[in-house]
């Protein structure tokens, strides 16, 4: 299988969530595979897809605009991010206070870790700082440090875009390719992922108006 070809379906796996857990499973297996034989393309996909779906929220999301307060990463407000708590400023607490049974929320029932709580940090100063925090990661770790980041992101976006936000799968996909062109130190459309980013951003001031 080819590196576009996993990317493609382990983006399908997060964008359809009917396909079978065997397909998603299978998927989700294979983009770690690539992480560990490839980990110089996967960080440079992994910074890339991350970078550009947090930069493209409402610049007053609150989670666009989360900060380091004693070594953790917290909203502006101060409190603890990567908690699906996060997520109530535009979703109703769910009445059993159990996300893994409401289903806007049981996306984030599993609490971003530290280390991927910092990757989303880095995100908000550009990919270079998104690559330099998983370059410190050991061969092999960087998949469960970038993916639940990438999720969330995900899931973010979603809020304001629908379920088919169509910047979802063409930022993965492209990035498929430009994380290879920047391996080899090639020129890539960097022009182009800026006219890409430009056209696909959170409305400004959408998240005001849900809040």
């Amino acid at each position: 299988m080819t590196i576009r070809e996993a990317v493609s379906r382990w983006t399908i796996s997060r964008c359809e969530p009917l396909v079978s857990d065997e397909y998603r499973a299978s998927a989700s297996d294979e983009l770690r595979r690539i992480s560990s034989t490839d980990p110089q393309w996967f960080r440079l996909w992994a910074s890339g897809v991350l970078t550009d779906l947090v930069e493209t929220l409402d610049p007053e999301d609150p989670w666009r605009n989360t900060g380091d307060q004693e070594g953790a990463v917290v909203l502006p407000d101060g409190s603890p991010f990567g908690d699906w708590r996060n997520a109530t400023d535009l979703l109703p607490v769910p009445s059993e206070a159990d996300p893994s049974l409401d289903v806007g929320l049981a996306a984030l029932a599993q609490p971003l870790s530290p280390a991927s709580s910092r990757v989303w940090l880095a995100a908000q100063s550009g990919r270079d700082a998104v690559l330099e925090a998983l370059d410190g990661i050991d061969v092999g770790g960087a998949y469960s440090v970038a993916v639940p980041a990438i999720e969330w992101a995900m899931f973010r976006r979603r809020l304001f875009m629908g379920q088919e936000d169509a910047y979802i799968p063409q930022v993965c996909t492209a990035w498929t390719a430009r994380a290879e062109h920047i391996a080899r130190s090639e020129p890539w459309d960097e022009s182009g992922a800026a006219r890409l980013r430009a056209g696909s951003r959170v409305e400004p001031g959408s998240w005001r108006l849900l809040a």
